[in-house]
């Protein structure tokens, strides 16, 4: 497998770098998180959206992990855990070794 770029744009299919609304994907994250759900508060930004199976990578600050694939239930309204589904990636190049859309993050 070639190096993981550092630029999540730059992942090869089935990811891709969304090229509209970064920031509904976003809102729909932090409408979806309930208070105890590990991502709640976090700052995050969506980086990559599958279309294999409709998880979203989004880049994390403020975590003890740097990524996360959500696969979000797309209500529009908070959820209870374990939704939305969530995998932490320390690394970038996890995404490959440890994310499998078929069985979900």
């Amino acid at each position: 497998m070639p190096p993981v770029p550092n630029d999540p744009g730059q992942i090869p299919a089935p990811w891709w770098g969304p090229d509209g609304d970064l920031q509904g994907l976003e809102r729909e994250l932090h409408r979806e998180l309930p208070p105890d759900h590990p991502l709640h508060g976090a700052r995050a930004r969506a980086a990559a959206r599958c279309e294999a199976c409709d998880d979203v990578l989004f880049s994390l600050t403020g975590q003890p992990f740097r990524w996360a694939v959500v696969h979000p239930t797309w209500s529009g309204h908070q959820e209870q855990l374990p939704w939305p589904r969530t995998s932490p990636l320390a690394h970038l190049n996890d995404l490959f070794t440890r994310h499998d859309c078929t069985s979900g993050p």
